[in-house]
């Protein structure tokens, strides 16, 4: 036991420690030769776990050179953090939050997702990463990744992960007027209304817990908006394919496979067998993707390049306007673009936007004057008739109060750590900061979202931040770039305006129809207790919902 410990110190003091051992192997063999003849049935494997030992330590332990310039979170004790799914409030509080205070530029190294990584903290900073795509370009995604959970579900040559060339220049061509197209403002409203005649089965007063109802409504509506599939997840909590999404979506979440991904090849899956069954459902998801955008190809060459003639445009789902939209600019998707860019939207705009709509129950629930605001702009907007009402695309540009609520929750309340991270193939620099050539960056948006050198009381909410002449329109003219919940450049979220209206929609038809309230017993009352390393879920967050109809 005592070689084991030692083998397992500190980080402060890891180098010192590991070469103690090894000093004191030598001391104790005058004689290496002979001993290692003599012992060599337990020297060779003490000599193979010392090189895997040493070989940890320079890639995983020790930062890279380019980065031991900046203040950085200490591997364990980061690492550490990440993988008790502390609440990422805390790890801000005590270990993030403080590095980045440390410095002017606010740059700093922590071993994330894609190893050891600087994190930006500064819109100055942010507005430069995000807008020179020459100087900090998409990093092409590593070998050992691609055969991960992530890797063959979301990170598919799609205008998410792809690098800038010419194969993302012509996805994104393709890809925006479909988008524009799409903005399915009635079926939110009838998902929404789908989901309340469920809820009122409980009663006139009842608690929910937001996360697992707002997964599953946003599961339907990416489902059927983005490929006319639906998932039935608000009336059947747990049939086939609901079970099936869950448990590849939680599979490709889990700490130690987002964090050591060449533990997910092919080669070691044997030692996870767990993770062998997630890959084998991720299969039959893919093969269904397939199947339907083969059926999608073969009905739009039947019927002359237009599908769907029966609905409007805005309401067409989205693999069929993508479709469309190849026909039409000239283009060309192949099958695996196509399911690699179906994959990407609808990781990121199913879980995402079930993350903001949570968030946005619980400070609606937490701050009940900002809620009073927020239902009076609804009813200015929708009346106040007893019957639920689906709002159209101009009445929700008129719900202006709303609008600021939604900026402010996305601002207070992050549902992601990071975006995806970039390189450096040249050295520059950042705010004065020197970022040397081979360095991987990206953005802590908790640490840009809370900067208390930006916002004024950051850890308040406060959605009159986001008014005509207010503070956020202040700080977007003078100090770059201060909210980016979707990022921001040309590599800036292609579902935002859909999220947006989608999260505009639900808000103001749940306030019509619903008062809410937290629970008198409820653990999140200073904060929401979060998990996960990349998406911060929140954790069993109940809220109250009392009828008004």
């Amino acid at each position: 036991m005592p070689l084991v410990s030692s083998l397992i110190p500190p980080l402060d003091n890891v180098k010192d420690q590991f070469w103690s051992l090894w000093l004191r192997i030598l001391d104790n063999n005058k004689n290496i030769e002979s001993t290692l003849l003599r012992h060599k049935k337990t020297a060779i494997p003490l000599a193979v776990v010392l090189g895997s030992l040493y070989v940890v330590y320079r890639k995983l332990i020790l930062p890279p050179p380019q980065l031991r310039h900046l203040p950085r979170a200490g591997f364990f004790k980061y690492v550490g953090s990440l993988f008790s799914c502390r609440p990422f409030e805390e790890t801000f509080k005590e270990i993030t939050g403080p590095l980045a205070a440390k410095t002017d530029h606010g740059i700093y190294a922590a071993f994330g997702p894609s190893g050891w990584t600087a994190y930006i903290t500064r819109p100055e900073s942010a507005k430069k990463f995000l807008l020179k795509t020459d100087l900090f370009p998409k990093r092409t995604m590593p070998k050992y990744k691609k055969d991960s959970m992530a890797g063959r579900f979301i990170m598919g040559p799609n205008v998410i992960f792809l690098p800038h060339g010419p194969q993302w220049k012509n996805q994104r061509g393709i890809l925006n007027p479909a988008f524009h197209r799409s903005m399915p403002i009635h079926l939110f409203g009838e998902l929404a209304q789908k989901l309340f005649v469920q809820l009122d089965k409980s009663g006139d007063s009842f608690s929910i817990d937001t996360f697992d109802v707002m997964t599953r409504w946003t599961l339907d509506a990416i489902g059927i908006a983005g490929f006319d599939f639906n998932f039935n997840a608000i009336t059947e909590k747990d049939n086939e394919w609901v079970t099936r999404y869950e448990e590849i979506n939680n599979a490709s979440a889990q700490p130690l496979f987002v964090l050591f991904a060449f533990l997910d090849s092919p080669y070691l899956r044997f030692l996870f067998p767990k993770r062998a069954k997630a890959h084998h459902e991720l299969d039959l998801f893919l093969a269904k993707l397939q199947q339907i955008i083969t059926h999608k190809r073969g009905v739009l060459t039947n019927s002359n390049g237009k599908t769907n003639t029966n609905k409007a445009t805005n309401e067409k789902d989205l693999l069929t306007l993508m479709l469309e939209a190849a026909e039409a600019e000239g283009g060309k998707l192949t099958d695996d673009e196509i399911m690699a860019n179906l994959c990407g939207f609808f990781t990121a705009g199913h879980d995402t936007t079930a993350c903001a709509l949570s968030n946005a129950m619980y400070n609606l629930a937490i701050h009940p004057e900002v809620q009073k605001k927020a239902r009076e702009d609804a009813i200015r907007v929708l009346g106040d008739e007893p019957v639920d009402v689906l709002p159209t695309a101009e009445q929700l540009k008129e719900m202006t109060y709303i609008q600021m609520f939604i900026k402010e929750n996305l601002r207070r309340n992050i549902f992601a750590q990071n975006i995806i991270s970039r390189s450096t193939p040249e050295d520059t620099e950042l705010d004065g900061c020197v970022i040397p050539k081979g360095t991987v960056l990206t953005m802590d948006m908790m640490g840009l979202h809370r900067n208390p050198k930006i916002w004024t009381n950051p850890d308040e909410f406060d959605p009159e931040r986001f008014a005509p002449g207010g503070e956020a329109e202040n700080i977007a003219k003078n100090n770059g770039m201060a909210w980016m919940p979707f990022s921001n450049g040309p590599r800036m979220c292609i579902g935002v305006n859909f999220s947006l209206n989608e999260q505009r929609v639900f808000i103001s038809m749940l306030l019509r129809k619903y008062e809410l309230s937290l629970p008198d017993d409820s653990p999140h009352k200073e904060y929401i207790i979060t998990s996960g390393i990349e998406l911060l879920k929140p954790v069993d967050l109940r809220v109250n919902l009392k009828r008004r109809y």
